[in-house]
C-alpha cells in the first residue's frame, strides 16, 4: 500500500510547487471562471503619423510609419497577443524598420495599467509576434494599446502604432 500513497503525495507536492512558481498561468485560467477570458480589446493596429494627436498623453513617433498588418488582443484574464507585420518607415531607398525592440502598453480609461516586457522586432522587416500575461484590473473601460519603441535606456515615450477597443469588443 505504501507504494501507491507515496507517488500521490509527491504528485500533490509537485503540483503545489508548480502553481506557486507560475501564478499568472493559474490566475489566467481561473479569472471570472472563464477558460479563455473575454476581450478587453481585440483590434487592428494603426501606424502613427507625426501629425497624429497624442493618445493617453503619449505623442506619436516622429516619422510616418506604415504597416502591412497588425493586431492586438488583450483578454480580461491578462493574456495579450500582439502580431505585427511590416511596421516600417518609408524612404526613397525603400521602407525599413530602425527599431529593434518594442513593448505594448495597455490603457484603461486613458490610464496606463500594464506594460509588456520588451520584445524583439525584426530589422529592417518590422515584424514582431508575442504572447504575454499581464496583470489587468477587474474592469477596463475604453481599452487601448500603444506600441512603443524600447531603446538602450528603456521605453521611449512615443507610440509607433495603436489600437482602440470598439464597442462590440467582448
Amino acid at each position: 500500500m505504501m507504494h501507491r500513497k507515496l507517488p500521490l503525495a509527491i504528485l500533490g507536492a509537485a503540483s503545489a510547487v508548480a502553481l506557486s512558481l507560475a501564478p499568472s498561468a493559474a490566475l489566467a485560467g481561473s479569472h471570472h471562471g472563464h477558460h479563455h477570458g473575454h476581450n478587453l480589446i481585440r483590434a487592428d493596429l494603426t501606424p502613427s503619423m507625426p501629425t497624429d494627436p497624442p493618445i493617453n498623453g503619449v505623442d506619436p513617433g516622429g516619422a510616418p510609419w506604415i504597416l502591412e498588418r497588425g493586431s492586438v488582443r488583450v483578454r480580461d484574464n491578462g493574456r495579450m497577443d500582439v502580431r505585427i507585420r511590416g511596421l516600417q518607415i518609408p524612404s526613397d531607398e525603400g521602407a525599413s524598420n530602425p527599431v529593434g525592440s518594442i513593448d505594448a502598453v495597455l490603457y484603461c480609461g486613458g490610464m496606463e495599467v500594464a506594460r509588456s516586457a520588451p520584445h524583439d522586432m525584426s530589422i529592417p522587416g518590422g515584424d514582431a509576434r508575442f504572447r504575454e500575461f499581464l496583470m489587468v484590473p477587474e474592469t477596463c473601460d475604453s481599452a487601448s494599446v500603444l506600441i512603443s519603441p524600447v531603446g538602450p535606456d528603456g521605453p521611449v515615450p512615443v507610440y509607433i502604432a495603436s489600437a482602440m477597443a470598439m464597442a462590440d469588443d467582448d
